[in-house]
């Protein structure tokens, strides 16, 4: 395989795992009737709430929910970057092996390295970790899901492209 084309297809298998994280905390937002928590929560803690002097009045809240859907909006470009390039990295670091082997790699280089971007971007950027509102362990939960999803999206990917179409290119 070359290397572009390992390239297109980590970013395409981290992007796969990165839609896998939002449908698993829409589903866990949605069991708890409270829409959209978890990534306010996360876009709040990363972005920031800032002070934009809104008074409580209804131009107010709709600037205030305004702001908060451009937050929602850039973390979730944010969010789909960062999986995109734990994509790739899985893809040179993730080199193939069976089927059961990919899903198990992928889980655990997903609770490893998803978890380490998360946690480390977070300290770059001196954000705090709402941990009231998405523990640790949702947070490892929901990369090793992340890393399964990448895993399988990169053995087929790869399933695919080999020349027998039946075993998978290392």
């Amino acid at each position: 395989m070359k290397i572009y084309q390992r390239f297109a297809l980590g970013a395409e298998a981290g992007a796969l795992a990165g839609a896998g994280v939002i449908l698993l905390f829409l589903f866990q937002d949605a069991l708890s009737l409270e829409p959209l928590a978890t990534p306010s929560a996360l876009a709040l803690g990363l972005l920031g709430a800032g002070e934009y002097g809104f008074d409580a009045d209804l131009l107010g809240r709709i600037l205030g929910g305004a702001v908060l859907g451009i937050r929602l909006l850039a973390y979730t470009f944010l969010h789909f970057l960062a999986f995109a390039a734990v994509g790739v990295a899985g893809a040179f670091v993730l080199r193939g092996g069976s089927w059961l082997g990919s899903l198990v790699g992928g889980g655990l280089f997903g609770v490893t390295m998803c978890t380490a971007v998360f946690y480390g971007s977070r300290w770059a950027v001196d954000a705090p970790v709402h941990l009231e509102a998405v523990g640790p362990a949702s947070i490892m939960v929901a990369n090793t899901v992340a890393g399964v999803i990448m895993g399988a999206g990169l053995y087929l990917g790869r399933k695919a492209d080999s020349p027998e179409g039946s075993e998978v290119a290392g």
